[in-house]
């Protein structure tokens, strides 16, 4: 399907062109075209380039035009985006919309532009762009939707893509209550994380009831984030020291490790086998990697040296237990048997306001896909019990029980804008 916008209508002219978003910690590459460009001239774009008009091979001809502008041939695919139509001023033009992950800002793409400037998404909504820029954006930013479906990140992750949410709607609302409408949703999205809604929580309560102020304040919660993040990761890294084992996917636990160097052994934590993605990941930096099926982790526990286990988490509870992807609570209970200490790496934002444990099912059909009548379980997440833990390492140092219990308090305070959206409802 093809989102149509409609902007003083006469058509004229119909042009298709590629257009691709780089991204990178919260902001976006824009170009500014040359003042005697020949279209669009002084306005601001993404990477663009003529397109033949075939969504089909768009995908092909965006990285290839990645590739050409910042000589990079590998960049991560962050969204595929519905067409874009927009009329103005005489000239109908179609955009195949793409974002792609970026590790580093040190590019040198565009060289026919005049200006290249890493910002805030939102700056498309104040500056003279090309038509229909803003449009081609939403079409692949991070949605309450597909925040709700996506099963490839970590609540970490999904928390940043949620505060995207609110700082995009921000920039275009004409109210308070719109944005707060959009944070229900999104929190509604996810029930699980509590990170994600520690996160919409500490904006929604931390900004004045204005569209301004909530975008502004969700601006600084993104960077905030990738920080805790990273903090988090360099705590563990400078604690921890011998082989490690661990399993699925988190990247402040991948950080963590790259950052250590020591042996690492990973659980492909099936189904989805996040665990060799996280593997893959690691061993691309020169650490020497180990993957193992998920049932034999914890007899290689009993025979092998480890020093410790370092998992993350999707929640911790104001009890301690640790909700996170299955196979956690088994790889705890064998690292007990073993006398190996058990560690979570994560911010202080995933502790839960309470005690309420969201299981989540995955599909079916990843486990059992034949004919036999038979039932299927496949639980996205287990509860661990704190006992087993010997600290979460967060990004203000090792946090104990005490201090878990403190900080679910204050997530606990800070839904009290809540109140206003039942109020209005």
């Amino acid at each position: 399907m093809e989102r149509v916008v409609l902007v003083g209508y006469k058509e004229q002219v119909m042009t298709h062109v590629v257009t691709t978003f780089l991204k990178h910690r919260g902001s976006v590459l824009l170009t500014q075209r040359a003042a005697d460009a020949d279209r669009a001239p002084g306005r601001w774009d993404g990477l663009s380039a003529p397109s033949a008009g075939d969504s089909q091979a768009a995908a092909t001809e965006a990285r290839r035009l990645v590739a050409d502008a910042t000589g990079v041939n590998d960049l991560t695919l962050a969204s595929a985006g519905e067409a874009v139509t927009v009329t103005r001023d005489g000239e109908t033009l179609t955009h195949y919309p793409f974002s792609f992950e970026t590790p580093t800002r040190d590019l040198d793409p565009a060289a026919d532009a005049a200006t290249t400037e890493w910002t805030t998404p939102t700056a498309m909504v104040d500056r003279e762009t090309v038509p229909g820029l803003w449009d081609a954006y939403q079409a692949v930013a991070p949605s309450p939707t597909t925040i709700a479906t996506d099963t490839a990140h970590g609540s970490a992750a999904l928390s940043i893509r949620a505060l995207e949410v609110i700082r995009d709607r921000a920039a275009v609302a004409d109210d308070w209550q719109a944005i707060a409408d959009a944070a229900t949703e999104l929190q509604d999205a996810r029930p699980s994380m509590a990170v994600l809604a520690n996160r919409v929580n500490s904006v929604m309560s931390g900004a004045d009831r204005s569209p301004a102020a909530v975008h502004d304040r969700a601006i600084e919660a993104i960077d905030t984030a990738l920080t805790a993040d990273s903090a988090a990761a360099a705590t563990a890294a400078e604690r921890l020291s011998g082989p490690i084992a661990t399993l699925s996917w988190s990247g402040t636990v991948r950080e963590a490790l790259v950052e250590l160097g020591d042996p690492v052994t990973v659980a492909e934590s099936r189904p989805d086998r996040e665990g060799i993605d996280l593997a893959e990941a690691i061993a691309d930096t020169g650490v020497d990697v180990t993957v193992t099926p998920d049932a034999a982790l914890p007899s290689l526990l009993a025979t092998e040296e480890f020093s410790a286990v370092l998992v993350g988490a999707d929640t911790i509870l104001p009890t301690g237990d640790v909700v996170n992807k299955t196979g956690t609570r088994a790889l705890a209970l064998a690292a007990d048997a073993a006398d190996v200490p058990v560690y979570v790496v994560t911010a202080r934002d995933k502790v839960s306001k309470d005690d309420t444990f969201h299981p989540e099912e995955g599909p079916s059909e990843l486990v059992y896909d034949g004919d036999a009548d038979l039932s299927v379980a496949n639980p996205f997440f287990d509860l661990t019990p704190g006992d087993l833990i010997e600290g979460v390492l967060t990004e203000d140092g090792l946090l104990d029980q005490r201090g878990i219990e403190l900080v679910a308090a204050q997530h606990r305070s800070n839904t009290d804008w809540l109140s206003a959206v039942s109020a209005s409802h």
